[in-house]
């Protein structure tokens, strides 16, 4: 009886002394680490708001190559999920609940651990993007202790999926031709603008894409070019809104255009400037447009389009050293179909019209 009571006795001690070591501990938690990424923030908010593409960068799928995951919700960005069970059989799932180029946050459910919170910064910096990858939370009154030693614990982790972030960023196949002046003749094309997010960028030029290219081809017209965008606005830096705003756009015959809506709408009335115009825009939501006729400055970009930034930068670079100015919003002719070639072998065409 008197050595069950010394038990008991102890028992008592280390759980009074448990609960007061715990009572003086802070049940909050905050780990975080930082990388610079030498490319424009743009690329690194892609990778990081589709969850598909944490498996080729984050450690825990390295960790654990027999993990299974499912993602639900959105495709990417606000709204986007993912669940998975480890090969220890240890659940989890993650929701992405706000999202910018300033940053992103979610929301992390682990099995029998209280509800964590992930963040993420960009910062712009000279060459590229400060990334900070981090998450913070609180812990119940039991497992305070565990906070002492939570840095140690993951911090290592979001150290190996930046690094392994960085890598994907910085390496994404890419190089650019020479830049060169060449004298453009003026042109007509007709167009639909969209706007998207920089994720839903292939998605939605493919949409619009179809649209244009069946009204060409439901109306016998023949394009004169393979498909090309005019960009109009593109988020480049921490705090601009993701949102781009494009327009998909073809080369046409204005002749064989006007001569189809006469034929199809019959002759309108000659006191309107460029009546067909007009009509087309009214009828089909499709705008006819020309290019300049004059000197533009040019150069192919081959591999991912997602550092299209590298030979956008060469052409500007090159404008500057010779005085040169620029239209602000370019051309992009796609050369070949990305969805049947290997990054790599993407080639894009562009185009700035010179102004002075």
């Amino acid at each position: 009886m008197k050595v069950l009571m010394k038990i008991l006795k102890w028992v008592l001690i280390v759980v009074l002394a448990f609960t007061t070591f715990n009572w003086f501990i802070s049940p909050d938690y905050h780990v975080e680490r930082s990388v610079e990424i030498n490319v424009p923030t743009y690329i690194v908010y892609e990778q990081v708001t589709d969850l598909h593409q944490w498996k080729n960068w984050a450690v825990w799928w390295k960790n654990d190559t027999s993990m299974i995951t499912n993602y639900s919700g959105t495709e990417r960005g606000l709204g986007a999920k993912m669940d998975w069970i480890g090969s220890d059989e240890m659940k989890g799932a993650l929701e992405i609940t706000s999202c910018s180029l300033e940053g992103m946050e979610t929301q992390l459910n682990f099995e029998s651990f209280p509800v964590a919170y992930g963040f993420w910064q960009f910062d712009a910096i000279d060459g590229g993007t400060k990334v900070t990858w981090g998450m913070k939370g609180e812990m119940s009154f039991f497992s305070r202790f565990m906070t002492l030693f939570f840095d140690k614990m993951a911090g290592p982790d979001f150290e190996k999926g930046l690094a392994g972030l960085k890598e994907v960023c910085e390496n994404m196949p890419a190089k650019s031709s020479e830049v060169t002046t060449v004298d453009w003749q003026q042109q007509s094309y007709i167009y639909i603008e969209n706007t998207c997010s920089i994720g839903d960028i292939g998605d939605s030029l493919g949409t619009t894409y179809g649209e244009l290219f069946d009204f060409v081809g439901a109306n016998g017209l023949q394009p004169l070019s393979g498909p090309f965008a005019k960009w109009i606005s593109f988020p480049v830096n921490p705090g601009d809104e993701d949102k781009v705003v494009f327009q998909a756009s073809v080369m046409i015959d204005k002749d064989a255009l006007d001569i189809m809506l006469a034929k199809k709408y019959g002759i309108v009335d000659s006191w309107v400037v460029d009546p067909y115009k007009h009509l087309l825009e009214n009828e089909y939501g499709i705008i006819l447009d020309k290019t300049i006729a004059g000197k533009t400055l040019q150069a192919t970009h081959f591999g991912a389009y997602q550092m299209s930034a590298v030979t956008h930068n060469k052409i500007y670079e090159f404008a500057d050293a010779n005085k040169i100015s620029l239209s602000d919003l370019p051309y992009e002719f796609y050369t070949n179909d990305p969805t049947t070639v290997a990054p790599e072998d993407v080639e894009t065409l562009i185009v700035y019209e010179i102004i002075n």
